[in-house]
């Protein structure tokens, strides 16, 4: 009986203590629900949107010849006509009208230089033949040393 008067005496100090120090709930309390928060998001800094690749010279003599052969001036003039001709759009145009086609072979690629032949075909069915050098910077023809042969 003794040691029911000691454990019960232990059972009360200790629930005391609980209480006085938060650990035990009165009867009939819910323990309320433990919940983790993350930490508040931390802004990052606004992507820096990236450059897009330039188009390899060679790729770019290319798409000229391309807007030239489907009769698409502007792109022709926007990749380097405007460079090139040493005339208004106009008579770069106009100039190139009388072209019916153009065949170009790569001869070398060196840095941004691309070496050149060109077969024209005129509308006329006649045919002229040049050979040079196309520059290329940022994508767009800069200059043309080009000759008739």
């Amino acid at each position: 009986m003794r040691r029911t008067l000691v454990r019960a005496a232990v059972v009360v100090a200790l629930t005391g203590a609980g209480a006085l120090f938060g650990v035990v709930q009165p009867a009939g309390a819910t323990t309320p629900a433990v919940t983790a928060t993350a930490p508040a998001a931390v802004a990052q800094p606004a992507a820096v949107p990236a450059q897009q690749p330039q188009p390899a010279p060679v790729d770019v003599v290319k798409a000229y010849f391309a807007a030239m052969n489907h009769d698409e001036f502007e792109a022709a003039w926007a990749l380097g006509g405007k460079n090139t001709s040493g005339q208004p759009y106009d008579s770069f145009v106009t100039a190139n009208q009388g072209t019916d086609h153009d065949i170009v072979s790569v001869r070398s690629v060196v840095g941004n230089k691309v070496t050149v032949t060109l077969d024209l075909t005129l509308i006329d069915g006649s045919h002229q033949r040049f050979t040079g050098t196309y520059t290329v910077q940022d994508g767009v023809i800069v200059t043309a040393d080009v000759r008739r042969v």
